[in-house]
């Protein structure tokens, strides 16, 4: 879906000189703006890729089949009591459906919000942060307003990606696929069809943190079920209702041992990224952009930092919920984006340039 719309900054396309009294055009530009899409003037961020849709489809689906085999194969026949004919599930049985099915729906939550958050890309308005080390501090970290301040440096040069054409700040990265510098990238992951960067890093490590959950739940109860069957075998008594359901156990198996081992180790290769605050990709150039002497930045930057006056903030509840947001302090989002907005207000909304016209298609 296309939408066309026309901002302008000016009331006209000439504007004055103050000086030689002629009038001057005002630039202006021309861009398509979609319902969904990963350019900077899209509305919703969604990336189209083939690859990527297919994996989260999939992994929509798996999620799907292993609350389907769970709940309806495994727990009704062990899980169960039967009054007149009528079978229901007794407390456990309610209790690990519902637990389950929570797990799950955590994990498909997350990987929703991961795939549909800006991973960080870096708005065309982007500048360089002023130097601000030649200003006049005191002791305590204030300014002194009793000694004159020098004037802070001035922006250093803008370093431009070669393939989108913006400003790169120091720890960004170019994702061929997404087609925009991202910040702290550190992979693009497929199953999640989006970069993984500073803006749903957390999302992402709450999908395969609660997917290794389920994984491991099921296998538990898998194999629970497996050792208490074998006692039933000399009784002749059928631990399935329908023989056809030991396929849909095989397949929770295989689905369950498979990707708990890979989320498994991805949860543990992930943490090392957070606690080190050094994501892949600066690993592998061998770039450190910022210090980690206490540990913390790391975990701060993919959680967001706590709300506190001078206070370390340890572990908050809202770091395993996929509905809270990550947001910083206003006084320190600048310096952990590594950039500046000059175009303040409504340009945190739409990036548009403040001096100009944008004609949006």
């Amino acid at each position: 879906m296309q939408r066309r719309k026309t901002v302008s900054t000016k009331e006209s396309g000439l504007k004055s000189s103050p000086n030689s009294g002629q009038s001057t055009a005002v630039p202006s530009a021309t861009v398509v703006r979609h319902l969904c899409g990963t350019s900077p003037f899209d509305k919703y961020w969604v990336n189209w890729d083939c690859c990527g849709l297919f994996c989260a489809g999939l992994t929509y689906g798996l999620h799907i089949y292993g609350c389907y085999a769970v709940t309806q194969v495994l727990l009704p026949p062990w899980m169960s009591t039967t009054v007149d004919g009528v079978r229901s599930l007794s407390f456990w049985g309610k209790f690990h459906s519902v637990f389950f099915t929570l797990v799950a729906f955590l994990a498909v939550a997350s990987h929703f919000f991961a795939m549909t958050t800006d991973p960080g890309a870096v708005p065309p308005d982007a500048e360089p942060l002023t130097d601000t080390s030649g200003l006049d501090i005191s002791k305590n970290g204030s300014k002194d307003s009793t000694e004159p301040l020098l004037n802070p440096k001035p922006r250093p040069p803008k370093r431009i990606c070669r393939r989108c054409k913006s400003y790169k700040p120091d720890r960004a990265h170019h994702c061929s696929i997404c087609k925009r510098c991202i910040l702290k990238m550190d992979h693009h992951c497929p199953w999640v069809n989006n970069c993984v960067g500073i803006g749903n890093h957390k999302f992402f490590l709450l999908f395969i943190f609660y997917t290794c959950c389920s994984c491991l739940y099921a296998v538990s109860l898998v194999v629970a079920r497996f050792v208490e069957c074998i006692g039933h075998i000399e009784k002749h008594e059928p631990c399935l209702d329908e023989p056809t359901h030991l396929l849909s156990l095989i397949g929770l198996i295989v689905e369950s041992m498979l990707f708990g081992m890979f989320t498994c180790c991805m949860v543990i290769d992930q943490w090392d990224v957070v606690s080190t605050n050094v994501t892949h990709i600066d690993r592998l150039k061998g770039e450190t952009f910022m210090e980690d002497v206490e540990g913390r930045a790391g975990i701060h930057e993919v959680f967001g930092a706590g709300v506190g006056k001078g206070k370390k903030s340890g572990f908050r509840p809202d770091w395993l919920s996929p509905f809270v947001k990550v947001c910083f302090p206003e006084h320190m989002e600048n310096d952990i984006m590594g950039f500046c907005r000059p175009c303040c207000g409504k340009a945190k909304e739409e990036p548009f340039y403040a001096s100009g016209v944008v004609e949006v298609v």
